[in-house]
């Protein structure tokens, strides 16, 4: 992204005409720092940044292996109406701009030209960039109106403060464009597919809710996803086994698919975090559907239950985004106790990878009213060189038991995640991969429901 800025004459930088494709024309150039002259004068100054310059020192992105989370959008068309996402910015009436930037500047025009919102400004050299626009004003202190979405000049993401109206231009972008990054210069009218891509980091629930997401978001452009052959830390033997993805179309080719290897950027996008699709059925295999459904028959019966889920671990350890932090044992048994008496629960279904937060619980109600699945979980304590889930177990075995340990560990997984999913009532520590496809597989079946809520809520332990 380029920033627009006064001229400097003190500042090196190659020399470029002002025209209407300036900014196009300063990508193509790859310059880092330019003039502008209009008319034989130099009116403004470019300055590229990098659109991930905010990660660079994030101990969390460092923590999670994330390099990037934007795209680079060295290709885009801002006049394709087809592949612009408008949802979010036409919600709507007003915007507010507190930094001119290339991108706040191609926001503007759709915003004022295309939406006819009411935009405010108070840096004067946009009318470099635009039409004489009634309804883009030039004023000397933004209005803060409550109803108007902002561009920051402070970068920020709205949907991990709690507030989707105020954004940093990069991310706003982002989510307007999402599509033309993926395609990455692509011809959009000639890709059919898009292949999804994942790193070793990532774990089958952020899989298969990013796969279920993408289907949806796709579909409305025409385009069907497919996953990678051999793309995670989980075989294909395995995922084929347990679950239904689609494989390679045959006529799959270099110009008519895409290739989504970083899913993170799609994260950070407020359209895709909002969506909630309920997860299919049809994504697990029908073998493994059936024996879950027995395992929960034969171990609950009748039974009135209320389950819970309690992320811990790598969530605590890890530098995790605001939305993402989780609830402590401790904090939720208050809930949990009111629950069981207001509603009569006759027991407690736990899903838990962190035995510090199992121990509570058994502490707090005993074995005979909580029920867990056996699997392998994990201590705080040992997470003393490594931050992620994944790290430790790596640490811990290697090779072919590596390999069967992860099978283990996913079949338990999503048998925990199935039965949540048919108790009566559910309780969770946050948002979470878990938490998400728990309320996908339920559908708005449960009586009762609550997610902890770190913007609203507080806890001195978080």
């Amino acid at each position: 992204m380029y920033k627009v800025l006064d001229y400097n004459s003190l500042k090196d930088g190659e020399k470029l005409i002002h025209n209407s494709n300036i900014f196009h024309e300063a990508l193509k150039k790859k310059t880092d720092y330019c003039h502008v002259y209009r008319d034989g004068e130099p009116v403004y100054d470019l300055e590229k940044i990098d659109n991930n310059y905010t990660i660079k020192h994030s101990k969390g992105a460092q923590d999670n292996g994330f390099s990037e989370i934007f795209f680079d959008f060295n290709h885009y068309d801002e006049n394709d109406d087809r592949t612009t996402n408008l949802s979010l910015i036409k919600q709507f009436k007003v915007l507010e701009i507190e930094e001119l930037t290339e991108y706040s500047v191609v926001i503007a025009k759709i915003a004022a030209a295309k939406l006819n919102m009411q935009v405010f400004i108070t840096d004067p050299k946009i009318r470099l960039f635009t039409d004489d626009l009634s309804n883009m004003q030039i004023v000397e202190k933004l209005p803060e109106r409550p109803d108007s979405m902002v561009i920051t000049k402070d970068f920020m993401i709205g949907l991990y403060k709690g507030d989707i109206r105020k954004n940093h231009s990069i991310p706003l972008f982002s989510e307007l464009f999402f599509m033309q990054g993926l395609a990455d210069g692509k011809n959009l009218s000639k890709v059919k597919y898009c292949q999804i891509e994942f790193d070793k980091i990532v774990g089958i629930g952020a899989i298969l809710d990013t796969y279920n997401k993408m289907e949806s978001l796709l579909a409305g452009f025409g385009i069907q996803c497919f996953l990678k052959e051999n793309c995670s830390r989980y075989n294909d033997e395995m995922l084929n086994k347990y679950f239904v993805l689609q494989k390679r179309p045959a006529d799959a080719n270099e110009e008519n698919t895409c290739i989504c290897t970083d899913f993170i950027k799609l994260y950070v996008i407020p359209s895709f975090q909002m969506i909630r699709i309920p997860l299919k059925e049809t994504v697990i295999e029908d073998r493994f559907n059936r024996e879950i459904e027995e395992y929960y028959e034969a171990v609950f019966g009748n039974d009135k239950v209320l389950g819970v889920l309690i992320r811990g671990t790598d969530y605590k350890v890890a530098e995790v985004g605001p939305t993402s932090k989780q609830a402590s044992a401790e904090y939720l048994i208050p809930k949990i106790r009111h629950w069981m008496e207001e509603f009569s629960f006759d027991k407690i279904f736990l899903a838990t990878e962190d035995q510090d937060a199992l121990n509570v619980m058994i502490r707090e109600f005993g074995k005979d009213k909580v029920r867990v699945i056996a699997q392998e979980r994990f201590s705080v304590s040992e997470f003393k060189d490594v931050h992620l889930i994944k790290d430790l177990e790596k640490e811990k075995r290697s090779g072919l038991a590596y390999e069967a340990a992860l099978e283990d560990i996913t079949v338990n997984y999503f048998y925990a995640l199935k039965l949540l999913a048919k108790c009566n009532s559910f309780i969770a520590s946050g948002s979470c991969s878990g938490t998400k496809m728990v309320l996908g597989f339920n559908n708005g079946r449960f009586e009762h429901q609550y997610v902890y809520n770190p913007l609203t809520e507080t806890e001195k332990s978080i």
